[in-house]
């Protein structure tokens, strides 16, 4: 009897480990021995890995963005993984991806487990998120002052077994993908729209939630400190601005300058009185309406500080969540509940599954991986070692939910326990 498609599929399963983050960050203290981000438990024998990284047009050696730590005796594979069974892995990466498709990276490996020694201090050069200047770089964060402008927020990871399937833009396959995922993850939750990055202004005008810190008035602030500089520097694509519209933008940054010496002469995590709620949302609705009267003539369009708004409220609920596991009991129910979803498994549908592209980000260790280009193909001998998929735990330079980073190793490299040999690449869809 011939074999069918789906036994064909179901004879190239391989094991893999599906990598899961904590809906929220943690304390940098957190004994979490395997996460994403914060600062990588380096043994003293290791060095911060650098790299040359071009993020505009000046190539500089940097130190390279600390991606993950990883316990290999927490990682589940007792007999058939090619995995240390002990020891710590430490992965880092440029986080620059312009132009990069085999972005400069390094893993390092140590024998050690991953609570043996304390967090390694960032070094005086470690590139800021998305690179000096890069095109991904949040710009309303000042690497000089915002520790979370050059270190990701720390997230404890969880690891689950399944089996990967090894197809390209196949219904069967799909359909073996969603069914082992479910049969991990569950079902799914409904897909909800997302509570602030697809709100209009009109909608923020209403909401009295918001500022619920001064922290967050700091960061909106600077957010529209960043375009009114940028327009009133750069013009409008060679064009230069009218005095009516320069006029305009120079009250528009004298509005913002008075928040801002406001907001550094109080506690970042301190309640705002309803007041100055009003009064701050009421400036915030100004600027956008400044910015719709005078369209055609910035380069920065209205929409934008909505979703720099959306944005800032997230990064402040980040913040506030390092400070200690009650802290964000102080910022609005919504939005944290809003947050915590986005790492939620959504419910699968069958064209997610046909093309391995669903709306949950989903990391991984070992088995085939995902991508939109050719990269699973090209390295289909080697050894994935990790798949960080977008994910909006990453901020901006990796944020994008059709993109993939990996890992690989050359299976005689990894026998002999020589990382030095891991290549990285990066796809966007």
């Amino acid at each position: 009897m011939a074999r069918s498609e789906r036994d064909e599929l179901e004879e190239s399963a391989l094991p893999a480990v599906l990598v899961r983050r904590s809906d929220l960050p943690v304390p940098l203290a957190h004994p979490a021995r395997s996460f994403f981000g914060g600062l990588p438990r380096l043994p003293p024998q290791l060095d911060w890995p650098v790299a040359e990284v071009t993020a505009n047009v000046t190539p500089e050696i940097v130190a390279l963005t600390f991606v993950a730590q990883i316990d290999l005796a927490e990682v589940p594979g007792s007999g058939w993984s090619p995995l240390p069974k002990q020891g710590t892995l430490y992965f880092f990466c440029s986080s620059v991806f312009v132009g990069e498709g085999h972005p400069p990276c390094r893993v390092l490996y140590s024998p050690t487990d991953g609570g043996a020694y304390p967090d390694c201090a960032p070094p005086p050069n470690l590139m800021p998120l998305a690179g000096a200047d890069g095109d991904a770089q949040v710009k309303w964060l000042d690497p000089a002052l915002d520790f979370y402008a050059k270190v990701e927020f720390k997230y404890p990871l969880s690891f689950q077994l399944f089996r990967d399937f090894y197809f390209h833009e196949d219904a069967v396959g799909g359909e073996l993908m969603i069914e082992e995922l479910c049969k991990v993850l569950g079902p799914g939750e409904p897909e909800k729209r997302d509570l602030l990055q697809f709100r209009r202004a009109a909608e923020y005008e209403r909401d009295e939630h918001w500022p619920f810190n001064w922290l967050l008035i700091n960061y909106v602030v600077r957010s529209v400190l960043s375009h009114v500089v940028s327009d009133l520097k750069l013009g409008y694509y060679g064009k230069p601005l009218s005095d009516e519209v320069v006029a305009e933008l120079k009250r528009v940054r004298a509005g913002a300058i008075g928040w801002l010496e406001r907001s550094r002469t109080l506690t970042p995590m301190d309640d705002v009185d309803a007041d100055t709620k009003t009064a701050f949302r009421s400036w915030w609705l100004d600027v956008v309406h400044v910015y719709e009267r005078i369209h055609g003539q910035v380069r920065t369009y209205a929409g934008e500080f909505a979703a720099d708004l959306g944005n800032a409220i997230n990064h402040t609920i980040r913040c506030m969540a390092t400070q200690d596991d009650d802290a964000c009991d102080d910022a609005p129910l919504d939005f944290v509940a809003n947050l915590e979803r986005q790492n939620h498994w959504k419910t699968p549908t069958v064209k997610e599954g046909k093309y391995r592209h669903f709306r949950t980000a989903l990391h991984q260790m070992l088995g085939y991986g995902s991508g939109p280009q050719g990269a699973t193909e090209e390295h289909l001998e080697d050894m994935l070692l990790l798949q960080v998929q977008g994910d909006l735990a990453f901020f901006d330079w990796n944020s994008n939910i059709g993109c993939v980073l990996h890992f690989w190793i050359d299976r005689d490299a990894l026998s002999q326990l020589d990382f030095s040999r891991v290549v990285a690449t990066y796809e966007c869809d």
